[in-house]
C-alpha cells in the first residue's frame, strides 16, 4: 500500500508538471474564419414549405475581443459596445456578415455564382465570446440560422454563401478572411 502511494503521488506531480508546461496557441489579432459546414433541416408549417439553414463558422482569434453585446439605443450609455465605431448605422454596428450568391445555370449546364439580387447581406451582432477584457487566444465555432420560404425562393434554388466577421479593435475593427461555403440547394425536388 505504501508502494501505490509514494507511485501515485509522484504520477499525479508529473502530470501536473507536463500540463503546465503547454503553450497557448498563436493566433493573429486579426480573427480568422472558416466554414465547417452548413446544416439544413426542411419542415412544413402551416402549408408552407421551409428551409431552414445552419451556418457553422469555425474562427481563431489571437486576443480574444470578438462579439459585442446587444446594441443600446440610449444616447447616455457607457457601453463601449454600443458606442463608436459600433453606433447604429455604423458599419461595424453587426459583427456577423453573411453574402448571398446565387448558381445561374450556363449554356454548359455548369452553375456560375452571382450575387443575389444584386448583392444581398445578413448582417447580425454575435455575443461576447469572452465575458473578460482580458486578451487571450480563442477558437470555436460560431453558429448562425436563417430561414427561407418557398413563397419567396424557387425549388432547386442553389446557392452560396461568404462570411466575414469583425472584432473589437478600436478605432477600427479588425475584419477576418472572407470565407465560402459549399453550394445548397433550397427546396430541392
Amino acid at each position: 500500500m505504501h508502494h501505490i502511494v509514494k507511485y501515485s503521488f509522484g504520477f499525479l506531480l508529473s502530470a501536473l508538471l507536463f500540463s503546465s508546461c503547454r503553450k497557448e496557441p498563436q493566433y493573429g489579432d486579426a480573427p480568422e474564419i472558416e466554414f465547417k459546414r452548413i446544416e439544413k433541416y426542411s419542415y412544413i408549417d402551416e402549408g408552407v414549405r421551409h428551409d431552414s439553414l445552419v451556418f457553422v463558422v469555425a474562427y481563431k482569434d489571437g486576443d480574444g475581443n470578438l462579439g459585442l453585446r446587444p446594441y443600446e439605443a440610449n444616447a447616455s450609455t457607457t457601453d463601449p459596445d454600443s458606442q463608436p465605431p459600433f453606433e447604429f448605422g455604423s458599419p461595424y454596428h453587426n459583427n456577423f456578415i453573411l453574402t448571398f450568391y446565387e448558381g445561374i445555370e450556363q449554356p454548359d449546364g455548369s452553375l456560375e455564382f452571382e450575387p443575389y439580387l444584386g448583392g444581398f447581406k445578413l448582417t447580425e451582432r454575435f455575443q461576447r465570446i469572452s465575458t473578460d477584457e482580458r486578451e487571450e487566444p480563442l477558437e470555436g465555432e460560431i453558429k448562425y440560422y436563417y430561414v427561407f420560404t418557398e413563397d419567396l425562393i424557387d425549388d432547386n434554388t442553389v446557392f452560396k454563401f461568404e462570411a466575414q466577421i469583425f472584432d473589437r479593435e478600436t478605432p477600427v475593427p479588425n475584419s477576418s478572411n472572407l470565407t465560402t461555403s459549399e453550394p445548397v440547394v433550397l427546396f430541392a425536388d
